[in-house]
C-alpha cells in the first residue's frame, strides 16, 4: 500500500512540476520557456526612481547603441520612486574618510551587520562617485549643491548619531539642482531623469513588470511579463539581464503587517511601492534580507492622512506655535513632542539604544491645538512629503483650507472635541490642564520638553488632526552581491538577475541622511557595469573660478519674478561696485512665510557672504529657496 501511494505522490508531483514550467503562476512560480516575446531589448529596468534612472544612464553611456528600456509602475506625472520625495540629500566623505565612515556605518547597521566587503565598497564608493555625478549633472545643466555653502567643503553634513564610533568624519550633504538655483524638489531624480530623456532612453510608463522569465533548470531570467495600461500583458526579452529597482514595500499594509508586524502605517513617499520587486525576487529563489531591521531604518515619520492622496503629509518639524500636544490611545501625553527627531531619522534613545517613535504603539495619536498654534503657521511640511513634492499640494500658511476640508477637526470647547474625536472628554479636559499647568510653572516634570516650545491651549476654537506613523523607505529585498548582482539562498548568483536602489539595501538598521540616495546612484550604476562588462568614461567638470554673475553686471537694480509659496514673488537686487547692496520683496510679500525679522536676517546673510548658499530659515524653506532662485534668474545672462 506504501509502494503505490509513493507512486502516486510522484506521479502527481511530476504533473505539478510539469505545469509549473509550461504555465504562469501568480506568486509561485516565474513565467517560463516564452516562445514569441512581444519586445527585445539589450537591457531592462524596472522602476523610474534614482536607482533605475542612474543605471539606464550609466548602461547608455558604456554603450550608446545599446537598447535600453526602463518600466515604470506609475503615470509620467507621478515618476520618480520615493527619491523624489525625500529630503534630497546624498552623502560625500572625503577619501581619507572611508575607513573612519566604514566604523560609523558598521555600528549604524548593528546588531545585523552586512559583509565586511560589502560595507568597504559601499563607503569607497560614496567617496569616489562624485565626479560621475557631477559629469552627469553637466550635461543637463545641473549642478551639485553643498550643504553649507556653495562649493565642496569637510564638515558640512549631518551626522545623525554622534555618540557612535566613527561619528567625526569629514564628510559633506549635497543635492542637485538646475543651474541658477538653490534648491529644487526632487532635483537629484530631476537630474537623471533629465539625462535619461537627452540621452534617447526609452521609458514605458504605467507599466509594471509583473512576473520574471525565469528558466527552470539553469534559474537564468531572461525577461519579465509587463501589464500596460490598458490591462494587456507582453512578454519583453533583455539580451543582458534584468534590474529590479522597483523600491520596498511601505505602501502594502499586509506586507507591512506580515513582516513587520505594523497595524496601520502609510507612506510619505510613492504610493507605488507595494512590494512589487520583493515578491518577484521571492518567486525567482532569491535570498530575502532586511524586512524587518531593528528599526524601521527610515523611521515612523508622523503623518497626516487624508482621503485625497494615497500617500501622507508630514506634520511639521518644528512647529511655529507652542500651544499644541499629542495624546495617546489613551488621551494622555506620551513623549516629549517637540524635540527635532527628524535629525536622527524620528529615533529616540530607549534602554541604551536607538529605537523608532512610540506611536505605533500608542495609535490613535492626535495633535491638540489652539488658535493660537493655528494662526501661528502651517502645521504640516510645506516642502517635504509626496503630495506636496510630487502632486503640488502647498499645505496653508493658516490651516484654514485644510479646516475648511474637514482634514483638521474644529471645536469651540474641549468637551466638543473630545467627542467629534471619540474620546472620554474627562481624560482629555485633564491632560489639557496638566499641560496649562505644566506651561505656568515652566517645566515639563512628565517629559522634559523645552520650556520655550511650550505655551497654553486655552484660546478656543480648538482643534485636531490625527497622526499615524508613516514610512519614507523599507530596505527589505534580495541579498544582492557588490556588482547588483542577486544572490540565491546558497549565495550563487542568479543568472541575468539585478537590484538596486531601495529594494535589498545595504541598510540594515539605523539609517543615517544621505545614504539611500548614494546607495542607489551607486548600486544602480555598478548593475549597469556589471551587465556591460564595463564602465562609462567619466567627463571631467570644470568649475568655473570667476565670481559671483553679479560681479560683472552694471550698477543698477535687478528684478526677478519667481513662484512663491501661493503666489508669484518679485526680488529686486540692487547692484553697486560688483557687489549685492540691497535684497527686496517688490511683490507677493503677503503671501510669504518668512518673518520680517527672518527675511531681514536672511538677506543680511547674502549681503554679508556675497552667495546666494547661506543656511535657509527652518520654517520658511520654500520663500528662502525663491529668493535664492530670483538670484539666480536676475543673473542669468
Amino acid at each position: 500500500m506504501k509502494k503505490w501511494l509513493t507512486v502516486l505522490l510522484c506521479a502527481v508531483l511530476s504533473l505539478a512540476t510539469f505545469g509549473c514550467a509550461v504555465a504562469a503562476q501568480d506568486w509561485v512560480t516565474p513565467v517560463q520557456n516564452i516562445e514569441n516575446w512581444d519586445r527585445e531589448v539589450d537591457y531592462l529596468v524596472v522602476g523610474f526612481g534614482l536607482a533605475g534612472a542612474a543605471a539606464a544612464v550609466e548602461a547608455h553611456d558604456i554603450d550608446p547603441e545599446a537598447a535600453i528600456l526602463v518600466l515604470e509602475k506609475m503615470p509620467e506625472s507621478l515618476a520618480g520612486g520615493n527619491s523624489i520625495a525625500s529630503g534630497q540629500t546624498f552623502l560625500v566623505p572625503a577619501q581619507e574618510a572611508v575607513s573612519t565612515l566604514k566604523t560609523y556605518l558598521y555600528n549604524c547597521n548593528l546588531p545585523n551587520p552586512i559583509p565586511d566587503e560589502y560595507l568597504t565598497w559601499l563607503c569607497q564608493g560614496f567617496a569616489d562617485q562624485l565626479p560621475w555625478i557631477q559629469s552627469v549633472a553637466d550635461s543637463v545643466d545641473y549642478e551639485a549643491g553643498y550643504v553649507g555653502g556653495g562649493e565642496l567643503k569637510w564638515g558640512s553634513m549631518v551626522v545623525e548619531f554622534d555618540t557612535f564610533e566613527g561619528s567625526v568624519f569629514d564628510g559633506c550633504s549635497a543635492h542637485l539642482r538646475a543651474k541658477g538655483s538653490t534648491f529644487e524638489n526632487g532635483g537629484v531624480w530631476r537630474c537623471f531623469a533629465k539625462a535619461a530623456e537627452s540621452r534617447g532612453i526609452e521609458v514605458l510608463y504605467e507599466t509594471p513588470a509583473v512576473s520574471l522569465v525565469q528558466d527552470p533548470f539553469t534559474k537564468e531570467v531572461s525577461g519579465v511579463i509587463a501589464r500596460q495600461a490598458d490591462g494587456t500583458e507582453i512578454a519583453i526579452k533583455s539580451e543582458k539581464g534584468v534590474l529590479l529597482a522597483c523600491g520596498g514595500y511601505e505602501n502594502d499594509l499586509t506586507m507591512q503587517r506580515d513582516f513587520h508586524g505594523m497595524e496601520t502605517v502609510y507612506t510619505a513617499g510613492t504610493p507605488g511601492n507595494t512590494g512589487d520587486g520583493i515578491k518577484m525576487l521571492m518567486e525567482a529563489g532569491a535570498q530575502i534580507w532586511h524586512m524587518k531591521n531593528q528599526t524601521q531604518s527610515g523611521g515612523f515619520w508622523l503623518g497626516i492622512k487624508v482621503p485625497e492622496y494615497d500617500a501622507t503629509f508630514m506634520r511639521n518639524f518644528s512647529m511655529a506655535g507652542k500651544s499644541w500636544i499629542e495624546v495617546d490611545a489613551q488621551g494622555q501625553r506620551f513623549y516629549n513632542e517637540s524635540y527635532g527627531y527628524h535629525r536622527q531619522h524620528m529615533k529616540y534613545m530607549e534602554y541604551g539604544r536607538y529605537v523608532d517613535l512610540p506611536h505605533e504603539r500608542a495609535l490613535p495619536v492626535d495633535l491638540i491645538f489652539d488658535e493660537k498654534t493655528r494662526e501661528a503657521g502651517s502645521i504640516a511640511s510645506q516642502w517635504l512629503s509626496w503630495p506636496t513634492t510630487t502632486e503640488g499640494y502647498t499645505w496653508s500658511n493658516d490651516n484654514l483650507a485644510e479646516i475648511e476640508k474637514g482634514w483638521i477637526i474644529k471645536a469651540d470647547t474641549i468637551e466638543e472635541l473630545a467627542q467629534k474625536l471619540g474620546r472620554d472628554a474627562q481624560t482629555l479636559q485633564a491632560t489639557i490642564d496638566a499641560w496649562n499647568a505644566a506651561c505656568d510653572a515652566g517645566v515639563d516634570n512628565e517629559f522634559g520638553r523645552d520650556p520655550a516650545t511650550m505655551e497654553k491651549i486655552d484660546t478656543a476654537p480648538y482643534y485636531a488632526v490625527s497622526i499615524t506613523p508613516t514610512l519614507v523607505a523599507t530596505t527589505g529585498g534580495a541579498k544582492r552581491d557588490t556588482a547588483g548582482r542577486v544572490l540565491d539562498w546558497n549565495d550563487e548568483p542568479i543568472p541575468g538577475l539585478y537590484e538596486a536602489g531601495e529594494l535589498g539595501s545595504y541598510v540594515s538598521n539605523l539609517y543615517q541622511n544621505g545614504v539611500f540616495l548614494s546607495e542607489a546612484m551607486l548600486s544602480g550604476r555598478a548593475a549597469a557595469q556589471t551587465a556591460f562588462g564595463g564602465a562609462s568614461e567619466v567627463k571631467e567638470v570644470v568649475t568655473a573660478s570667476a565670481g559671483p554673475a553679479w560681479a560683472e553686471a552694471e550698477d543698477g537694480v535687478y528684478t526677478a519674478v519667481v513662484d512663491g509659496m501661493h503666489d508669484k514673488i518679485e526680488v529686486s537686487i540692487t547692484v553697486e561696485g560688483g557687489k549685492l547692496a540691497d535684497i527686496a520683496i517688490t511683490g507677493g510679500r503677503e503671501s510669504m512665510l518668512i518673518t520680517d525679522e527672518q527675511l531681514s536676517d536672511y538677506v543680511g546673510a547674502i549681503l554679508e557672504a556675497q552667495r546666494a548658499d547661506v543656511d535657509i530659515v527652518s520654517g520658511a524653506t520654500v520663500d528662502c529657496q525663491a529668493i535664492g532662485t530670483a538670484l539666480g534668474q536676475a543673473f542669468a545672462k
